[in-house]
C-alpha cells in the first residue's frame, strides 16, 4: 500500500530545504552549493532530498518563488489599500520593494553574481518572467485608477502598464549590471545617479506624471546597494 503523504509534514519539511538552500547561497553563493552539501546541511539522504527537488536548479527555482511570493505579499496589499490615490500607490509600491531588497541583500546579491555567470542565462530569464508576470496586473489596476482620478494620461492603462512592465524589467537587468559594475570598481556612484534618474523621467513622461514626482529607487536603498 502507497504511504500517505501528510501535507503540513511535506510543507514543513519543504521550506526546511529552502531555508539550508537560502542560507547557502548567501554565505558561499549559488555555484557553490550543491545537493550534497544541502543534504550535508539537513542530514538527509539524497533519495529524500529527491523526493522534494529533482535537482539543484529546482531549488533554484523554489528559492526565487518563495521569494517572489513573500515580496507580492507585502506590494498587493499596497495596491489594493482604498486609501491610497494613484500617485501614492506606485510610488509606495516601488519603496516598499526596494526596502524588501535592501533587507535581503546578503541574499540577493550573491544570485545577482550567479545569475550572470556563464550558463545561468535561462534561468535568471525564467525567474524575471515569473515576477513580472506577478506584477503586471498590480500596475495594471493601479495605472486605471491614475487615469479615473486624472493624476495620469496614458490613452490606455493596461497598454502602458504592459510597457511600463517591460521598461521595469529592462531596469531591472541594467541596474543588476551596474550594480556589480559599481561593486567591482568600473563606474563612479554619479553614474549610478544618472542613470536611475533617466528611468524615473521615463516612467514620469509615460504615464503622465509631474517631472520630478516619481522615484524609481529611493535614496536609502540605493546606499544600501551602490555605497
Amino acid at each position: 500500500m502507497a504511504r500517505t503523504r501528510n501535507p503540513t509534514t511535506h510543507a514543513v519539511r519543504r521550506d526546511e530545504i529552502l531555508d539550508v538552500a537560502e542560507r547557502l547561497i548567501r554565505t558561499r553563493g549559488y555555484e557553490a552549493m550543491s545537493i550534497q552539501s544541502v543534504q550535508d546541511e539537513l542530514g538527509c539522504s539524497r533519495g529524500a532530498l529527491y523526493h522534494y527537488f529533482g535537482s539543484k536548479e529546482a531549488i533554484l527555482g523554489a528559492v526565487i518563488e518563495r521569494m517572489t511570493a513573500s515580496g507580492m505579499a507585502i506590494l498587493e496589499p499596497i495596491a489594493n489599500d482604498p486609501q491610497l490615490c494613484a500617485v501614492e500607490k506606485l510610488q509606495t509600491l516601488f519603496a516598499a520593494a526596494g526596502n524588501w531588497k535592501a533587507q535581503r541583500s546578503d541574499l540577493l546579491l550573491p544570485l545577482i553574481r550567479s545569475w550572470y555567470a556563464p550558463g545561468n542565462d535561462v534561468a535568471r530569464v525564467r525567474s524575471e518572467a515569473a515576477a513580472f508576470e506577478q506584477f503586471s496586473p498590480v500596475v495594471a489596476g493601479i495605472l486605471r485608477q491614475g487615469v479615473a482620478e486624472g493624476s495620469m494620461n496614458p490613452s490606455s492603462a493596461d497598454h502602458a502598464a504592459v510597457i511600463l512592465t517591460a521598461l521595469l524589467a529592462g531596469s531591472t537587468d541594467a541596474i543588476r549590471r551596474l550594480l556589480l559594475d559599481r561593486l567591482d570598481g568600473r563606474v563612479p556612484n554619479e553614474e549610478v545617479e544618472r542613470f536611475i534618474h533617466a528611468y524615473d523621467e521615463a516612467i514620469e513622461r509615460i504615464l503622465g506624471l509631474v517631472p520630478g514626482s516619481f522615484t524609481l529607487i529611493d535614496p536609502d536603498s540605493l546606499r544600501t546597494w551602490f555605497a
